[in-house]
């Protein structure tokens, strides 16, 4: 056998290993006629292998190792080499970045070699990380996955081998000639603020020689900056290339190093907060170095240390038990702060979120306080210890909800995209009601135990307690009752959930059985035959929230318990905690006349009831409460806040009306060229959107597209069902989803599917050099495709909410109440913010080019299609045909588009 050796060791004490210890990565390449694969050494070697399959390596690479595309886990019948499936190999080589190691096959060869090196590259990094963490756990990963049918143990061995074959890391390198230093942060004075942003020896030296100032960021520091010296709202819409979040982040962080005081940034998306943390305020640290920043996010985020433990001491009794032992053992080597996020597209794990993060268990008393193995309680411990908070909008809500016990003190608040603000407010605020109540309380207790007995978490308890001391024997007795008394609760519960479907039946029915929340208008009569039993359970469930009360005053009194009923005890009380909620939310689902709500059932998929809810109406009422009741004076902004140059509605929808001092509203624009950038079109005429027979018309435009033009190709839709019926037409026409062959190396057609993760898609879609993406709600904001990932958008209706959800009604009765026209002041402004929303994913950076096509006619046959047009970048063009269509788009692209830099942005 020949050796190998690794490019990295030094011949003269290299490390030699076999033909059989190769690592081989394989891709898909997808050639016209018939595929073939592709293989690259990980260990060196230049030489791009051919393979048919990965069964069927050849005699080059008999014996080897192989992981990638289409790998099954197993042995190929070559010297008995080992297959291993890319998501095994990369869940124990790379556990954070898992997700973004597995791609779909190849058209084009020299991408496909492009991208095994630069894998190759990454793996490489990869080994070095192995090297320094892994060590602890090797014993542990060996005994995990030994004595399996397929034995994993020489991947482990190849890749210690690999990890110590690397040479030690190079010695830093020189520090370079120290750069000029920036103009220190002004004092929060708008007008310095404003110059310090646009000066070469400001913001320029931070950014150095592709720094080019912006009059746009500039105005907007100054807005900020009068807003924080002044305490007083500021509602800015910071159009596309403004820089927004250093045009407030400058200003903020001068405030909070010049006051001593601590300030709080909320976002919608993961995306935005990714870019604060890890590019806009690292680029402004050495200026404050004094000012300490941290990300907070809701526990559910963070691993659970009681979950985690679980997971890894439960009985191994498959392979594939073991891989995800293993994969949650790797991860841990490799997570700073575990949060969820790293492992949703996790391969092995993201089945297994809900058993890891969903936990309803208080934290730990012991653990979780005292050491720090619990994500939660160490990112709370740096949130306190922060003078800047990153949030999102939930655990802004949440905190506000509870008076500002999470966040702590703070003076200043700026919501970046604060467009999403008011929907958040009202989901963080809804009630909801279902079979699922009653599993988070079983979750607590271990489950329910056999009819009549006490859940089986409880009975330990109790158990327990007769065992203890005398102090704690004496609260054995409380703690049966308790427990009696809740399993008693089940019952009626589900009697009463029998009923309530039973009673909503007819209102279903007179729905016309359409999927989805309909409207409760009078409670007394639609709950009425299932009041007796609602009474019933409400009675039972006040026994049992009275029994746990006492319990928990009892078990107060103990001065010290083992530590394992400590724990019960937390559990225990929680529980409490959700009998009583759960007593309240049926009382004011059933009972209580606010009209501040709109109350709401859903039914079930298959009979009955799945849900019973109520809504707040209005975000603003209770955003306006909150400022005013924490004196906070926020700074929100978002690319999309006015309808042309009218910002009444989200004032309104923000709480930032009637109240002293008033709120400032202004525009900074976009600096972007839209007439060079963007040509937007619509067709003279087009099926309606109600007419049958529009999701095919709307494919048979996207099938034109793809045709003719090959660009990436996004279609927003309103509904699933004209997406299927567009999805439908492009199959017809040639496009394979992912996973099937490609023809002619045409695009790969990426449908949304309800319940599937949006982000995941896109993702895949950014992958991709030649896709169609079709996608509803969740793409018509917060997904970025610059450049070439995205250049031509299909609109296929106006954006309008469903006018026959409960909430919407409710809505619309309550701006009528007010003397207003609900659809031109309510639903037409809010479909213009969406609209431009939608449009907004196209054009992110100063070199981008696209085609918005928007085919809904009413922009041209209603009176309020000029409120639409108005609120687009640029007016769109008409064309005749398809045919003219194309020779537009064809006419547009002609003219190439030069990359620039958009710092801040």
């Amino acid at each position: 056998m020949s050796p190998v050796f690794w490019p990295w060791s030094n011949p003269g004490t290299a490390t030699m290993a076999t033909i059989e210890s190769r690592l081989i990565l394989l891709v898909r390449w997808d050639r016209p006629g018939r595929p073939l694969y592709l293989g690259l050494d990980l260990g060196g070697g230049e030489a791009v292998h051919e393979l048919p399959s990965p069964e069927q390596p050849g005699r080059d690479l008999a014996g080897a190792m192989l992981t990638g595309d289409d790998v099954p886990l197993g042995r190929h019948a070559a010297a008995g080499g080992l297959l291993i499936p890319q998501e095994v190999f990369w869940s124990f080589a790379d556990p954070l970045e898992v997700g973004n190691h597995i791609h779909e096959h190849f058209v084009d060869r020299h991408e496909a070699e492009t991208y095994l090196r630069h894998q190759r590259r990454r793996f490489e990094v990869q080994l070095r990380w192995w090297r320094e963490k892994v060590g602890p756990e090797a014993s542990a990963l060996r005994q995990l996955l030994d004595g399996w049918r397929l034995d994993l143990i020489p991947l482990l061995d190849l890749l210690d081998r690999l990890a110590n074959g690397l040479p030690a890391a190079e010695p830093a390198p020189e520090p370079p000639e120290p750069m000029e230093l920036p103009d220190p942060l002004p004092a929060v004075d708008p007008d310095a603020v404003a110059a310090w942003l646009s000066s070469a020896s400001g913001l320029g030296r931070v950014y150095g020689p592709g720094f080019a100032p912006r009059r746009e960021q500039a105005d907007m520091g100054r807005e900020v900056a009068a807003a924080l010296a002044q305490a007083h709202p500021l509602l800015i819409e910071a159009g596309t290339g403004v820089g927004k979040t250093l045009a407030y982040l400058v200003p903020l962080l001068a405030v909070i190093a010049g006051s001593e005081t601590r300030g709080v940034i909320s976002t919608h998306t993961r995306a935005l907060q990714s870019q604060i943390l890890a590019q806009d305020l690292p680029r402004l640290q050495g200026l404050l170095p004094e000012v300490r920043w941290a990300l907070l996010m809701g526990r559910r985020n963070y691993l659970c240390l009681r979950q985690r433990r679980s997971f890894l001491t439960r009985p191994v009794e498959s392979l594939e038990d073991a891989l995800k032992t293993a994969a949650l053992r790797l991860w841990l080597r490799a997570t700073r702060h575990g949060l969820r996020e790293e492992l949703s597209a996790h391969p092995l794990l993201k089945g297994e979120l809900r058993h890891l993060f969903d936990a309803m268990d208080p934290c730990l008393p012991g653990d979780c306080y005292e050491g720090h193995d619990c994500f939660v309680q160490e990112a709370r411990r740096q949130a306190r210890a922060a003078d800047l908070l990153v949030v999102n909008h939930s655990l802004l809500m949440h905190d506000l909800s509870l008076e500002r016990t999470i966040l702590g003190e703070y003076r200043y608040l700026v919501v970046d995209e604060a467009h999403r603000l008011p929907q958040v407010a009202l989901d963080s605020h809804s009630l909801g009601c279902g079979r699922w109540r009653l599993g988070e309380i079983g979750d607590l207790l271990g489950g329910w135990g056999s009819a009549g007995g006490m859940p089986p978490r409880l009975a330990m308890l109790a158990q327990g307690l007769q065992g203890s001391g005398t102090a704690e024997r004496k609260i054995a007795a409380p703690a049966e009752d308790f427990g009696r008394l809740v399993s008693e609760c089940r019952p009626l519960f589900r009697k009463w959930w029998t009923a309530l479907g039973d009673d909503l039946a007819p209102l279903f029915s007179e729905a016309g059985g359409i999927p989805g929340r309909v409207r409760i208008r009078d409670k007394a009569s639609a709950f009425s035959a299932a009041l007796p039993a609602a009474d019933r359970l409400l009675e039972k469930l006040a026994e049992a929230a009275l029994a746990g009360s006492r319990f928990a005053a009892v078990a107060g009194e103990l001065e010290e318990s083992p530590a394992h009923l400590m724990d019960d005890l937390a559990r225990a009380g929680q529980a409490c905690q959700l009998l009583e909620r759960l007593q309240r939310d049926i009382i004011f689902l059933l009972r209580d006349p606010d009209d501040r709500w709109v109350t709401w059932a859903e039914p079930s998929t298959r009979a009955g009831l799945h849900a019973l809810g109520a809504t707040l109406i209005a975000a603003g009422e209770l955003l306006r409460d909150y400022w005013l009741g924490s004196q906070l004076n926020p700074v929100m902004t978002s690319a999309t806040l006015a309808v042309g140059e009218d910002f009444t509605h989200m004032l309104g929808e923000l709480g930032l009306t009637r109240r002293r001092p008033q709120a400032v509203s202004r525009t900074s624009p976009s600096p972007f060229d839209f007439h060079r950038q963007m040509l937007v079109l619509t067709p003279a005429h087009f099926l309606g959107p109600e007419s049958a027979g529009f999701g095919r018309a709307v494919g048979d435009v996207l099938a034109a597209l793809v045709g003719d033009t090959g660009r990436k190709t996004m279609g927003l839709f309103t509904s699933y069902r004209h997406l299927s019926e567009a999805a439908s037409v492009l199959e017809a026409a040639g496009l394979p989803f992912p996973g099937t062959p490609s023809l002619d190396g045409r695009p790969v057609l990426l449908q949304q599917t309800s319940g599937a993760s949006a982000a995941a898609l896109a993702a895949d879609f950014r992958r991709r050099r030649r896709a169609v993406l079709l996608g509803t709600s969740s793409f018509w904001e917060g997904m970025d495709f610059p450049g070439d990932d995205l250049e031509i958008l299909v609109v296929a209706k106006l954006p309008f909410q469903v006018p026959s959800d409960p909430w919407v009604q409710a809505r619309c009765d309550h701006v009528a109440a007010r003397g207003e026209n609900p659809f031109l002041d309510f639903m037409v402004q809010d479909a213009v913010l969406r609209l431009k929303q939608g449009c907004g994913r196209l054009i992110r950076r100063p070199g981008d080019k696209g085609v918005v096509i928007i085919l809904d006619n009413r922009l041209h046959t209603k009176n309020y299609g000029s409120t639409f047009l108005a609120s687009l970048p640029v007016l769109p063009r008409s064309f005749g045909d398809q045919q003219e269509m194309l020779a537009r788009i064809r006419e547009f692209f002609l003219v190439g588009a030069q990359p620039g830099e958009n710092p801040g942005e």
